[in-house]
């Protein structure tokens, strides 16, 4: 029972709540650190994004959910990856390296095996995303489990949907979703 609770309220909290206090009131930071585990961002970026942000191929580096009652969720690491093209995307888990996932403490593994695209269309330092299509598995593991989690729903935390404020610099690539900061390092 410890355990359904535990994969519930992850996945709430990095899926983030309506409700939820929205993620893009706090400053972004100039570049994503897979080594940093404090949830707190640093200075904002002053280099103003554009459409050359969103091109190419980016590998997750790490995510930050915000749930209900300002409680963090994080991902670090994993085998994901988003590519993109003229205004679509394609993110994509080779199913071989999970992404390492904390919340209050516990810990577990999600690993993604499949893809998830969209659309996406950028105005100044913001985009505004739509979900397609998701194909393939999910796998959220602890240390005495294994659940198989349906692959829209980690698409609600991965895959950029809706309006997003737009950080990079260098190879480093923020989106600012309402309750998700997903940090992205150029492959």
């Amino acid at each position: 029972m410890r355990r359904l609770l535990f994969v519930a309220a992850l996945i709430l909290v990095v899926a983030g709540c309506s409700s939820s206090p929205s993620a893009s009131d706090t400053p972004l930071p100039t570049q994503p650190t897979a080594t940093t585990s404090n949830p707190t961002p640093a200075a904002p970026s002053s280099a103003a994004p554009d459409a050359n942000c969103l091109d190419g191929r980016y590998g997750l580096i790490r995510f930050v959910g915000v749930g209900a009652k300002g409680t963090y969720g994080t991902g670090e690491g994993g085998d994901v990856t988003i590519t993109f093209d003229n205004g679509s995307y394609l993110m994509r888990g080779a199913g071989k390296d999970p992404i390492k996932l904390t919340l209050a403490g516990q810990t577990a593994d999600l690993l993604l095996d499949g893809t998830l695209s969209g659309d996406y269309r950028v105005s100044g330092n913001k985009a505004t995303f739509t979900v397609g299509e998701s194909t393939g598995s999910a796998t959220l593991s602890t240390a005495s489990s294994k659940e198989s989690v349906p692959i829209d729903q980690v698409g609600n935390v991965l895959a950029p949907n809706g309006e997003a404020g737009l950080a990079c610099a260098n190879d480093a690539l923020i989106v600012t979703l309402q309750d998700v900061r997903l940090e992205f390092g150029k492959v």
